[in-house]
């Protein structure tokens, strides 16, 4: 999946969710596209690349746990 993406510098590209986190670490990035919309860097609510974006992370559930 590609994310449609507008870089300081003017240039409108697709990146895949490695590169946006990369150019929004390295502050390279304008606008970025989501699901509901444009998000603008510096003004929209960005997730912290520190936090979880779930306290109930799917791949934690019991199902996966290894048995000993």
């Amino acid at each position: 999946m590609t994310i449609s993406v507008t870089l300081k510098e003017g240039k409108e590209c697709k990146v895949c969710k490695d590169e946006l986190q990369y150019l929004l670490v390295t502050n390279r990035i304008l606008f970025f596209e989501r699901s509901d919309g444009w998000a603008v860097v510096g003004r929209d609510m960005m997730r912290d690349h520190m936090t979880p974006l779930v306290e109930n992370d799917r791949r934690k559930h019991e199902v996966f746990a290894i048995a000993n």
